[in-house]
């Protein structure tokens, strides 16, 4: 007899679908959680389960084109081609990255300054002298050591010119209890102890903490790296038999309702990794190519961003406007090397031409964007992900806030997920619970 036919008062309490519904949701958020606090470990194995999941169509091809291919010598290959790839690519553009990111790291301040000067001279409008004191705080926020002095500067400045208090009757009892408490606070001398002895222990010390995080995060990406290759090669090797672990946990009475299901969810979720990885990689070499062609400074290191970035839809906006404010900065700070976009007057002065500044950037954006938006997107993802790029957006900052980037690795599987089951299961059941619609 099947549960929904027995008396209420014969039933078990594992037998009703609302409860065994709860235990299953509860299950799943419990190992989410668990998978959270485990980041470190969770998060090398996601991604490695990723790459098998990635590039699974690859091996199902060679092994059904290639005569003689086994699994596991696609796999090799696969690793092998992998390696080799990823070290040119490694070797042609880690070089001139590291370069730029020095660059930037040493020159921002120059930067900075020139751009304070030139908006601070006396033939600029009043109105933009002045928002230079409101930048300021914003900047100091985000650590750039000359706003930050700016700041102090004009807070000592406020105090020299503020009024003192009146002065106020001491009260010497209170004042000695203070001087107690302090000196209680202070940590005692060691014997023999002395002020060059205490400058070295720190100094060891800053020392030893400096190699230890150094070394820290060097063992991190280490055992990321070899976490995630081990994961996926295992994956790889093993994904049929995976697949028909999963399918076995179906039970048999619900696998015709549940597999039609299940390879909806998978065409939409491989349809956008697989897709949209592809068309970010593209897209990011438009960026930095074109950015680097028309002198936008850095292009490399601003177009690679900008294309990670583009994974996630419309975050790749920020790009251009980052682009705009490096050329002007590097144009402020130093004209002689602004090619053509400086002007040189009769008397040798230079001046930039603005209108270029703001046009060939954003014709590379134009071009990066078209190409994605009418070539790339219509033909390798189609119309399949069944997302609003809006809620994809939305779906990552969500991720990336509860669970760092475990959430942002799981989230837009399962907003995908969690839409289709919406759309398929619980609102046809919704609307036959309110009537509107017959079983």
């Amino acid at each position: 007899m099947a549960d929904g036919d027995k008396p209420l008062h014969e039933r078990r309490i594992w037998e009703f679908q609302v409860v065994r519904d709860v235990v299953v949701i509860v299950a799943l958020v419990g190992v989410l959680l668990l998978g959270a606090r485990l980041s470190f470990i969770t998060a090398p194995l996601l991604v490695g389960i990723g790459l098998a999941y990635l590039f699974e169509p690859v091996i199902a091809f060679l092994c059904r084109r290639v005569p003689r291919m086994t699994r596991a010598r696609a796999v090799v290959s696969l690793a092998a081609a992998a390696v080799l790839l990823g070290g040119g690519l490694l070797a042609l553009v880690v070089p001139p990255l590291v370069r730029q990111v020095s660059s930037l790291a040493k020159n921002h301040d120059t930067y900075l300054a020139s751009a304070r000067a030139w908006v601070t001279a006396p033939e600029r409008p009043a109105w933009l002298r002045d928002r230079v004191a409101d930048i300021d705080p914003v900047l100091a926020g985000l650590g750039f050591a000359r706003a930050k002095a700016a700041v102090e500067e004009r807070r000592r400045q406020h105090e020299d010119t503020t009024p003192a208090a009146a002065p106020v009757a001491l009260d010497e009892v209170r004042v000695r209890e203070l001087v107690r408490e302090e000196l209680a606070r202070q940590p005692s001398e060691p014997a023999g102890g002395s002020d060059l002895a205490s400058r070295a222990v720190a100094a060891v010390k800053a020392v030893a903490a400096g190699f230890a995080t150094v070394v820290g995060g060097i063992f991190t990406v280490i055992l990321f790296v070899v976490l995630t290759a081990i994961t996926a090669v295992a994956c790889m090797l093993r994904w049929p038999e995976l697949l028909e672990f999963g399918r076995s946990l179906i039970p048999l009475r619900a696998r015709d309702r549940l597999l039609p299901l299940i390879g909806r969810m998978d065409a939409t979720v491989s349809s956008f990794i697989r897709g949209r990885i592809t068309v970010a990689a593209i897209v990011g070499c438009v960026y930095a190519i074109g950015w680097t062609i028309v002198g936008v400074p850095y292009g490399l290191v601003l177009g690679l961003a900008v294309g990670a970035c583009s994974i996630v839809p419309y975050l790749a906006a920020i790009g251009l406007p980052a682009a705009w404010i490096l050329l002007a900065l590097s144009l402020i700070a130093h004209p002689e090397e602004g090619g053509w976009y400086i002007a040189t007057a009769a008397d040798g002065t230079h001046a930039i031409t603005w209108w270029m500044v703001l046009v060939l950037p954003w014709l590379v954006n134009f071009v990066a964007q078209s190409l994605e938006d009418y070539v790339l997107n219509p033909l390798i993802q189609g119309k399949a992900t069944e997302l609003h790029p809006v809620i994809i957006m939305l779906a990552v900052l969500a991720g990336g806030s509860l669970a760092g980037l475990y959430g942002m690795l799981l989230a837009v599987p399962v907003a995908a997920c969690a839409k289709i089951l919406l759309t398929a299961e619980i609102m046809p059941r919704l609307r036959r619970w309110s009537g509107s619609e017959t079983a």
